[in-house]
């Protein structure tokens, strides 16, 4: 299924993906940051920061300086409308913030990567056919049912067109990990100030890409991963970003500021403000909990804590939420993956939901403090979800909490979010577990010391099937 991972940065999270591979800037993630975050000082940078306490400072050169790179040998391509003025203007800009992110970050870049300097309709054009082909619409349609199963989506949305719009209505500029290209869309007057905060964003992936390869891992996490690890792997290239981009802002004079901060809050985000709410949660997951996650690292061993992250990138989402579990590298529980058949459907999906996946369901009937304690002491999940050609969706899954407690409140939640948003009907109790069958939907959950099973479907024979395969 769908992954909403980064699509503004490499693209959040619920179970499953098409995932969206190559990073895309957005105005109004930036616009979150400006309003919300400053950055720790900490470890080694080649910036002055400022901690928590604004008296205290620390300022370190360890880095040679940056490289500047004359525009005229920037690799690229532009626009044939544009005019040869325009053209110079921005790879000077370019060339500028080359130089920046190189002193940001603390590493050279190893090559110069190509920029690609667009036109308004051959910008909008690239974006909408990069969106449109990592968007299967058969993969969505399906998408849509589970989610709609689930009480997570409104019956009959197009959840094509509505991601369609919601990743194009962001893009300020992108990264293309494919390629190594940065594209940006053109402008007579050169960058906006937001829009240099964006570049750097985006060239600081180009960088960290050359130095540690993350386009490649988090392809093969795409093609061979359960989900919850590429989503990790999101949260630190993103948080990575963020976290370089802010540092860069702490450059900025005061009006320079005022500007990026005027910019980002009157940016039009009217198709992300209507998205169901946790559309908007997941695609925040890498910027705000990336950022978190990053900050723990160079509080840990400096901005040289991050690289090594590279190395041995976290794997769960709990990982990213509890950075102290990542720092002891604390594995998922051991558990078989689940493993169900049923005559004339096919598996559509299977994966690990992870800790956040988990936070976004029941986030949807709990209060926000409530659903954070419900997905906390996550040992390990595994989901299939199935489907047949009569538009139905059945849904198994299998919980192993950290601890009995930990299983007795997820256990309240996916009860409560069964009764609440699934239309689930009246429960009765079924070998030790509740079962939902005389509504809308098929539902049944059990929990067994630390494990949870939760079957749901469209189809009471299909979920009955997966009850038994599960043993429960």
């Amino acid at each position: 299924m769908t992954r909403f991972s980064g699509i503004a940065g490499s693209l959040p999270s619920v179970p499953g993906s098409s995932r969206f591979r190559r990073s895309l800037g957005a105005f109004v993630l930036a616009a979150v940051f400006v309003a919300a975050c400053t950055p720790r000082g900490g470890g080694t940078t080649t910036t002055t920061t400022t901690d928590v306490d604004p008296t205290v400072t620390t300022t370190s050169t360890t880095v040679p300086g940056p490289t500047v790179v004359p525009p005229e040998e920037i690799p690229g391509t532009n626009s044939p409308s544009l005019s040869p003025d325009v053209v110079e203007r921005m790879r000077k800009e370019v060339a500028e913030l080359l130089a920046v992110t190189e002193e940001v970050r603390g590493l050279p870049f190893l090559q110069t990567p190509p920029v690609a300097i667009l036109d308004e309709a051959d910008f909008s054009q690239r974006v909408r056919d990069l969106v449109a082909s990592e968007l299967d619409p058969e993969v969505l349609a399906a998408d849509g049912r589970f989610y709609t199963l689930m009480g997570m989506l409104d019956p009959g949305t197009d959840l094509t067109a509505l991601l369609l719009d919601l990743y194009t209505e962001q893009v300020a500029g992108f990264y293309d990990g494919d390629t190594g290209e940065l594209v940006v869309p053109a402008s007579a007057d050169g960058f906006t100030p937001l829009q240099k905060v964006t570049v750097v964003h985006e060239l600081v992936h180009a960088l960290t890409d050359q130095h540690f390869g993350f386009n490649d891992e988090f392809e093969r996490r795409s093609e061979e991963g359960n989900g919850d690890d590429e989503s990790a792997m999101a949260a630190l290239v993103e948080g990575d970003a963020t976290y370089f981009q802010l540092v860069y802002m702490e450059s900025l004079s005061p009006l320079e500021a005022l500007q990026v901060a005027t910019e980002a809050l009157g940016f039009d985000s009217a198709v992300l403000d209507a998205a169901p709410s946790w559309i908007q949660k997941d695609l925040l997951f890498p910027y705000e909990q990336g950022l978190t996650f990053v900050q723990a690292l160079v509080d840990a061993g400096g901005i040289a804590r991050v690289d090594e992250a590279y190395q041995d990138p976290p794997d769960t989402t709990e990982q990213i939420l509890e950075p102290a579990k990542y720092l002891r590298r604390e594995p998922p529980a051991a558990m078989d993956p689940v493993d169900v058949a049923v005559a004339g459907w096919q598996v559509h999906d299977e994966g690990t939901l992870g800790e956040w996946g988990i936070r976004l369901i029941v986030g949807e009937t709990l209060r926000p403090g409530e659903a954070t304690q419900a997905a906390a002491g996550w040992g390990n999940d595994s989901y299939q979800v199935l489907t047949d050609d009569a538009d139905g969706v059945a849904f198994g899954f299998h919980y192993v909490g950290e601890s009995v407690r930990d299983a007795e409140e997820l256990a309240d939640a996916l009860i409560a979010h069964a009764k609440a948003q699934m239309g689930a009907g009246k429960a009765i109790e079924s070998g030790g577990g509740l079962l939902f069958d005389n509504g809308p939907v098929y539902v049944f959950i059990d929990r067994v010391e630390n494990e949870i099973f939760f079957v749901a479907s469209t189809d009471r024979g299909a979920g009955a099937s997966i009850r038994s395969q599960l043993g429960v």
